[in-house]
């Protein structure tokens, strides 16, 4: 066991679904609240982890969602996202050995009620994703969400927003509800993404039905898509048939999952068989801070819970790489740390 956490440690590794808003350091978050007058619950980092940290499952996915609030509260001024930002990316990397992220964040929702510019902000991070490449061994993107339960007019805005920084940004995510606010809703917006040449990412299957993720294939035609679980419940394999025809990579978040009770067990994750599938697919951690969870500990469960072996976990990482939407010259030199 010991070997094996030495040898996942020291593995360099790819992660294409984090949210930023699900990085926040407890103690920044106090600090922050300190500093600009927010309320919070508590004021004690014991208590406060207590409450803005999953310590087991949920009774569902909306009641997970509900307890980003304290994290999206601190987000106030343009140092905080800085700080935010650079503390994200050294424990992606210096904790979890991560070599090429995809950190996403949805500007409707993280700046909601706040006095930020959109673009300002999205300048922020990636001067501060540049500035951590300058010294570390990592490449970063950053992808931009749309959060659907905000509505119509916030998704359109978001979209537009991704379009006008097409050059800068790596990706666009639908993101939250699915159930309420199906794929079929966005068929005619997400033409301006394509049009754009901007690559897409879909939360879909992480709660609901197969029939979601179906859904989102057809109208939206993604390039990955976040979650999946539900995909391996259509018992006619055709999920899972498409998502292999289409190319589309799994982004995979077993404790998430575990935690969303997207699954009952992390034994019942169909990881393992999504891979025994010949499926493309990813294993992230989703939000780090909120869910107690890293890319280190995530692999671990896949290896002990869900039973996957060392090469299973290469073979992640190597999907991961060629599903990252970074652009192909920095992929090409992120993969000389995984050919070693």
């Amino acid at each position: 066991m010991i070997e094996q956490d030495i040898a996942i440690k020291s593995m360099p590794k790819v992660e294409l679904h984090r949210h930023l808003e699900g990085c926040v350091r407890i103690p920044t978050i106090i600090r922050t609240a300190l500093r600009h007058n927010i309320k919070l619950p508590t004021f004690y980092e014991d208590e406060l982890s207590k409450i803005a940290k999953l310590s087991g499952p949920m009774g569902s996915l909306a009641e997970v969602l509900g307890m980003f609030e304290i994290a999206q509260s601190v987000f106030v001024s343009y140092g905080a996202v800085e700080e935010i930002t650079r503390q994200a990316l050294e424990d992606a990397h210096k904790k979890e050995n991560i070599r090429l992220l995809e950190l996403r964040y949805s500007p409707d929702f993280m700046l909601k009620g706040k006095d930020l510019d959109w673009q300002k902000t999205l300048e922020v991070i990636l001067a501060t994703t540049r500035s951590f490449q300058k010294k570390y061994p990592i490449f970063t993107g950053v992808i931009i969400i749309a959060s659907r339960s905000y509505g119509m007019d916030s998704v359109l805005k978001t979209i537009d927003f991704a379009v006008q920084n097409k050059s800068i940004i790596a990706g666009f995510d639908f993101a939250d509800d699915e159930i309420n606010y199906p794929a079929s809703l966005y068929a005619g917006a997400v033409k301006k993404l394509h049009e754009a040449g901007i690559p897409l990412t879909v939360h879909s299957g992480e709660d609901g039905k197969f029939s979601q993720v179906l859904d989102v294939i057809k109208f939206l035609n993604p390039r990955r898509i976040g979650h999946g679980v539900k995909a391996i419940e259509d018992p006619s394999g055709k999920t899972l048939e498409l998502i292999k025809e289409n190319g589309i990579t799994i982004e995979s978040n077993p404790y998430s999952n575990y935690l969303t009770r997207a699954v009952e067990r992390l034994e019942d994750h169909p990881l393992k068989k999504f891979i025994a599938a010949d499926l493309s697919v990813s294993i992230g951690a989703d939000d780090p801070e909120i869910l107690d969870t890293d890319l280190n500990k995530e692999y671990g469960l896949a290896v002990d819970k869900i039973g996957l072996s060392m090469a299973d976990l290469a073979y992640t990482n190597k999907c991961a790489l060629k599903a990252s939407f970074l652009p192909p010259d920095i992929k090409q030199e992120a993969a000389k740390w995984f050919d070693q």
